[in-house]
């Protein structure tokens, strides 16, 4: 009994210890239309990634196109459907500020 429960710690500590690490990237805002209309609305360019990139939580205040911008991004588990080869990979903004 007390091997199991040291073995639940262990297993514990070794799925809470896993966390993602951030991404920091330059790059720019850019509008891609409105999504209503088949658009990309806003998302992020740079030179890091081979296609665009659909932010999660992009502030009011940064939403200007052309916006240089760094940002330290986290990639979830979402999909962005769009009219797009493959459907785009989703981020969540950890942080952000003008260049």
């Amino acid at each position: 009994m007390k091997h199991l429960f040291l073995a639940l710690i262990a297993l514990a500590f070794v799925f809470t210890s896993c966390t993602k690490e951030a991404n920091c990237i330059e790059g720019t805002i850019q509008w891609g239309g409105e999504p209503a209309a088949d658009g990309l609305g806003w998302y992020l360019e740079s030179e890091e990634f081979t296609k665009p990139v659909k932010l999660k939580n992009l502030s009011s205040t940064y939403q200007v196109d052309d916006l240089a911008v760094s940002a330290c991004l986290l990639k979830t588990d979402e999909k962005y459907q769009c009219f797009c080869a493959e459907p785009l990979d989703v981020y969540s903004i950890k942080s952000i500020h003008k260049r």
